[in-house]
């Protein structure tokens, strides 16, 4: 008998989401039929049919929400809840915010014993039951196959991109980095949202030997690792919160650094060294490729038997 196909529930707008490619990469060949929230009614949630709804914390990523907003987005995540408990097991994707505030509004919302997978992993929420911290992924520009160039054949021995933050690290990892090894790639914006085109983003990370990795505004769950990752970048991450090793597992085959000087010394000491540099792409390439698969069953498993 041919399975049913998984319903999609969208508790937020996909069209403001980064993450709808990676999440549909992760359900991979899984028929899936989408529902948005105002679809959602008792006679089209089957008992026999899995489910999977998707919640997002972007909300709470506003400087200031207006408690009325807040306030309606709990009823309508209460009545979704609601729905989906009556009809059987589901599986929550949240997409969340960096700082877990979300997770502290939705999980007492959700029915015991389900399962739930979160980006954003926070050590407060590791005694949910059913939980899973997952990556928040590259972004649908970096998913579809691209070639990759060997680290030795690359123009720059690394690249950095993005908002140079009052707080955090970043400022620090590319002063550091742009004296020592001042050929590398460098582009940083004053403000959040100024950065270069995408195309050109990409272009420069499949240019560049190492990408360095810092936290994003409050963690170390970003676009730019995974981004790095799928453009056969290796990864300089600098750890000081206990984060990496919960977002990248136990088999991550690069050092988590303690401190941009050691992240350096590293890699000045593969980029002396070509042979080395390509040997450890190879290396880096098949983890990340076997971790996206152990993501993807998993995941689909989940939701199999939800």
């Amino acid at each position: 008998m041919e399975a049913l196909p998984l319903q999609l529930i969208w508790g937020c707008d996909p069209s403001r989401q980064l993450e709808v490619a990676w999440l549909r990469t992760l359900l991979g060949s899984l028929p899936v039929e989408h529902l948005a929230a105002s679809q959602l009614a008792p006679d089209c949630l089957q008992p026999d049919r899995p489910r999977l709804l998707v919640e997002s914390g972007l909300l709470r990523l506003e400087r200031q929400p207006s408690s009325e907003r807040l306030q309606a987005q709990h009823r309508a995540r209460a009545d979704r809840l609601a729905l989906l408990a009556a009809a059987g097991p589901f599986t929550l994707v949240h997409l969340s915010d960096e700082e877990g505030l979300d997770g502290d509004e939705l999980y007492p919302m959700v029915p015991p014993g389900s399962a739930i997978w979160r980006n954003f992993a926070h050590p407060r929420f590791a005694a949910i039951e059913g939980l899973v911290n997952f990556p928040i992924g590259p972004r649908a520009e970096f998913l579809s196959p691209l070639s990759c160039m060997p680290a030795s054949t690359r123009a720059w021995p690394w690249a950095f991109m993005g908002t140079l933050w009052g707080s955090g690290s970043r400022v620090r990892a590319t002063a550091l980095f742009l004296h020592a090894l001042p050929q590398g790639f460098f582009y940083g914006g004053s403000h959040f949202g100024v950065g270069l085109p995408l195309a050109h983003y990409r272009d420069a990370l499949g240019q560049s030997v190492f990408a360095l990795c810092p936290e994003g505004d409050r963690h170390l769950d970003t676009f730019r690792l995974y981004e790095s990752l799928q453009m056969g970048c290796l990864p300089l991450v600098v750890d000081v919160r206990d984060q990496a090793r919960t977002l990248l597992g136990p088999d991550y085959p690069l050092p988590i650094f303690s401190s941009w000087s050691t992240a350096l010394h590293f890699a000045q000491a593969h980029l002396a060294q070509p042979e080395r540099q390509d040997e450890l792409q190879q290396v880096v390439t098949t983890w990340w490729q076997g971790r996206c698969q152990q993501l993807a069953i998993a995941l689909q498993q989940c939701c199999r038997l939800c």
